[in-house]
């Protein structure tokens, strides 16, 4: 009885990471082919459960005086990776599933000159449908430059 609730957990386990792995490759599709994204500069980094890592590429037409990356790059890139950290919870691109951010705060805390940043997004709290996002935007050296809060809403379609 024993082996069998461990063989059973093994199974679950791994079709579980099956699962993951596929949603994970689906996350850096999106960033790779949606236009907005690429016209930023946007990469997927990695992804886990909760959690999700994007680079911003540093391009001057994203920037403002003085090689400043504008704030609206910074809030896209906040928006767009507590989005994937809200689909580690739900299948993304499948017709079951269907999401769209709620509500955003930015903090800029200080300016991005010249060079790439990375997000990280975790899940604070995953509800029926409001998914809660913590997003910290990082230089390669580990400096906060920017804290957000993405609300991310999950629905499941209706099947007709």
């Amino acid at each position: 009885m024993l082996a069998t609730f461990g063989k059973l957990a093994a199974e679950e386990a791994q079709m579980t990471e099956t699962i993951t792995n596929e949603n994970t490759e689906r996350m850096a599709k999106v960033i790779a082919v949606t236009p907005y994204m690429v016209h930023l500069g946007m990469e997927f980094v990695e992804a886990g459960d909760g959690y999700a890592k994007l680079r911003l590429r540093y391009q001057k037409e994203n920037s403002t005086a003085a090689e400043a990356l504008h704030g609206g790059a910074i809030a896209s890139l906040i928006d767009t990776t507590g989005a994937m950290a809200a689909w580690t919870t739900a299948e993304i691109l499948t017709p079951k599933y269907f999401g769209s951010t709620v509500g955003i705060t930015v903090n800029y805390l200080s300016a991005v000159i010249g060079e790439d940043c990375w997000a990280e997004g975790r899940v604070l709290k995953r509800g029926k449908e409001v998914i809660y996002n913590d997003v910290r935007v990082t230089n390669e050296a580990g400096k906060l430059l920017a804290q957000g809060t993405v609300i991310y809403r999950i629905i499941e379609r209706k099947q007709d």
